[in-house]
């Protein structure tokens, strides 16, 4: 890149790393590789705060998130995790009937109480 390009892309960086080409070189450098690592790590993140927000809404019907999944896939419903998630807090009602399908498919689901379990200083006392 020549000089002009560095500079551009250095835009924003604090000290002499936006106006020493020298070390604004190698700012951009290495900010370049971040962004490259990240926008496969924002993937990876955002799949796991899908499974949170499902493992969350499922809970609360008395189901865990590995028992919902598994009697999806039983019953052949292919909705992917992101389109999970958003029912699971946008239509609780919709997100309810899916798990109702997915307890009455998959049996393991049945044995999980109704109602997550307390938790905190009342249980010691």
């Amino acid at each position: 890149m020549n000089k002009k390009e560095v500079f551009k892309l250095a835009k924003g960086f604090r000290g002499r790393a936006k106006n020493c080409i020298r070390i604004a070189r190698e700012r951009v450098e290495k900010a370049l590789q971040y962004s490259y690592r990240d926008r496969r790590n924002k993937k990876r993140d955002m799949r796991s705060l899908w499974i949170e927000r499902i493992n969350a809404g499922t809970r609360v019907h008395g189901v865990n998130y590995g028992n919902f999944m598994h009697g999806l896939v039983k019953e052949n419903i292919q909705l992917n995790r992101k389109v999970l998630s958003e029912l699971s807090m946008h239509e609780p009602y919709s997100f309810k009937a899916l798990v109702d399908v997915s307890r009455t498919a998959f049996p393991g689901n049945k044995n999980l109480p109704s109602a997550p379990k307390k938790e905190g200083l009342s249980i010691l006392l």
